[in-house]
């Protein structure tokens, strides 16, 4: 029965492809952006970091929310915007952009129904990072603004905004805050395959070298200094900050993740709480008052997580103590140098079976965990 199932659902979608492919033809060449004409290439500097804007005419968007987005003109897929993101070798502990060549609308086309839009399209897509998960929200999608500002004169000129999701409350409310009219504002969750008479895109804002290990432990200072500036202001002129707790614990209770666990977290949670930290649900609380929490804080600490995103909002020489698996690597250590925080790290052996290298269950030191509380 599964076998009969299994060839089903293959030849299901082989007849939806072959369907779409009837309609919106098949997406068979490369077209370097450099090359056409209808395609304007501007160039940006920030900090020293290079960056390419791409304006490109009566342009297609594909994406499987995934892994994959692809810019199609006249058929042909455009290297350079478009990404596919992959494990180059078999032991990588990340995904990097690959190829073009290996773009999924080149083997299965554009499986899903377009919409035309008229205007302007600014698009902030890369991988599926940003649908869910408030770290890549944070610093693949939002700093795109910055880059964009730097060739418009406002960003009145887009007609609409191409996000990978806008229905989570962080989604919502930093977007508000950035003044984006929700009139404009379209989620590729329901927007998988767009024409719009043109397309905006960035390069992403710290893939550089395009190499994991590398890229998200040197995020860009203008990216801290860009945030701050558009949020922390608003924030702690229209938020009572003396209402909020100066001893921050992530408690994650609102994470999804399966793989990635204190063990010991009753044993955990007491201790923070003989030492007066006030444990928080980051999803209990808006956007601004996250900002707002982090501004306040002199300590915060929590299990590896997007959630230490909000570091960047803390004063100089915040304490952040982060509790991690030997195997999560230093995302977080770099954030808190980078930004002139004091960083301490509890590390453990994990003690499930290591899915990725942010995996893993852990059982926390209390005696470790004492100790740095109570210097």
């Amino acid at each position: 029965m599964h076998n009969i199932k299994k060839k089903f659902s293959s030849f299901y979608k082989i007849i939806v492809q072959k369907i779409f492919h009837f309609f919106y033809g098949h997406v068979t060449n490369i077209l370097n952006p450099e090359d056409d004409k209808d395609i304007l290439i501007k160039k940006v500097n920030l900090q020293s970091n290079n960056y390419k804007i791409f304006f490109c005419n009566k342009t297609r968007v594909y994406t499987d929310t995934v892994h994959d987005t692809a810019y199609i003109k006249d058929s042909k897929l455009i290297n350079g915007p478009s990404y596919q993101y992959r494990r180059l070798k078999e032991n990588d502990p990340g995904l990097a952009i690959a190829d073009c060549k290996l773009n999924s609308v080149l083997k299965k086309g554009t499986p899903r129904i377009q919409r035309k839009f008229k205007g302007t399209v600014f698009s902030t897509l890369s991988g599926g990072g940003g649908n869910f998960n408030y770290w890549h929200w944070m610093f693949d999608i939002l700093p795109r603004f910055h880059i964009l500002d730097s060739a418009l004169k406002s960003i009145e000129e887009i007609d609409y905004f191409l996000f990978p999701n806008t229905g989570m409350k962080f989604q919502i409310e930093s977007l508000d805050l950035l003044n984006i009219p929700k009139t404009k504002r379209l989620s590729s969750l329901y927007y998988r395959h767009i024409l719009a008479d043109e397309i905006i895109i960035t390069s992403h804002p710290y893939t550089l070298l395009n190499n994991p290990n590398i890229d998200s432990l040197k995020i860009p200072h203008w990216i801290f200094d860009y945030l701050r500036k558009k949020f922390l202001d608003k924030v702690i002129k229209t938020t009572y900050l003396k209402t909020f707790p100066e001893k921050i614990y992530i408690n994650r209770k609102d994470s999804s993740s399966v793989v990635r666990h204190i063990t010991n977290l009753d044993e955990t949670e007491d201790t923070l709480k003989n030492h007066n930290f006030s444990s928080l649900t980051m999803s209990d609380y808006s956007f601004s008052e996250q900002v707002a929490l982090f501004y306040n804080a002199k300590e915060v600490i929590g299990l590896h997580g997007a959630g230490f995103a909000n570091i960047i909002f803390c004063k100089e020489n915040t304490q952040i103590i982060e509790m991690r698996s030997n195997t999560s690597g230093d995302v977080i250590k770099n954030l808190a140098i980078n930004n002139k925080l004091k960083y301490f790290d509890i590390t453990c052996e994990p003690q499930t079976l290591k899915y990725n290298d942010q995996a893993g269950d852990i059982k926390i030191n209390i005696d470790q965990l004492n100790k740095i509380l109570s210097n």
